[in-house]
């Protein structure tokens, strides 16, 4: 039997499931910000009435929001966990057929399986910083869309120096603590291990802006930028 990355074993278990689908993850009104900036690239750059490949959909947070704002005809909608393809399945309203649902490991080859479809757009959100070999992912990305079709991806970003990181973490830990009390240096040294000690189990590989757009450009996409970042968040576009 194949070996489950970390994150998955982790992320395929209902109960990690609905809890995630209840709470929308750490700092949701955060991310609800990324996933809104991410929506409107896409709107404003994907072909109406296109096709769209959604890596790491989760439970279907994003994919509530690209079904509302009716610019694509067909949504292929990913994850590699089955406890979270199953809720996204009973959430999202599917009368006319347009979400197509698959289990895809995106640390794998998968891009093969696509070979009747090019897709106008792909996405992810919250999902891609989980994999070890990010310039390959970008790689398949690239291969499945179509010649002018759009890359938008929000993530969960390493900042690029050790000064970055430390405030990242710093933030971090006064979300998790509470900004109402006063905190001690020590009580949020504490409180920033174990959060990266959180991160580590979750399977977290995060790397940096740079980095990111760096294997964008090395796998082909003449035009790749990161037009928003807060903090560990950063949306990123790129078109083939």
């Amino acid at each position: 039997m194949a070996h489950k990355p970390q994150s998955l074993r982790r992320y395929d278990r209902k109960t990690v499931a609905e809890r995630y689908h209840r709470q929308g993850g750490f700092a949701a009104d955060r991310k609800v910000k990324m996933l809104t900036v991410a929506l409107e690239l896409l709107v404003t750059l994907a072909q109406e009435g296109g096709t769209l490949l959604e890596l790491g959909a989760g439970t279907g947070h994003f994919t509530e929001m690209i079904v509302d704002s009716g610019r694509f005809s067909d949504i292929y909608v990913t994850d590699g966990a089955s406890s979270m393809l199953a809720i996204a399945r009973e959430a999202l309203p599917n009368e006319n057929g347009r979400l197509h649902f698959s289990l895809l490991d995106f640390e794998k080859q998968w891009s093969r399986r696509f070979a009747e479809i090019t897709f106008d757009a792909v996405t992810s959100s919250m999902a891609l910083h989980h994999a070890a070999d990010k310039r390959g992912l970008f790689a398949q990305v690239y291969d499945v869309l179509k010649p002018g079709g759009v890359f938008i991806l929000g993530d969960h970003m390493a900042a690029a120096s050790e000064l970055g990181q430390d405030l990242i973490g710093r933030e971090r830990a006064l979300i998790r603590l509470g900004r109402k009390q006063q905190w001690s240096e020590e009580q949020i040294k504490e409180q920033m291990r174990i959060d990266q000690y959180r991160q580590k189990i979750e399977g977290d590989q995060c790397e940096s802006v740079i980095q990111y757009l760096a294997y964008l450009a090395e796998v082909g996409f003449a035009n790749a930028d990161c037009l928003w970042q807060d903090y560990w968040l950063a949306v990123f576009l790129a078109r083939k």
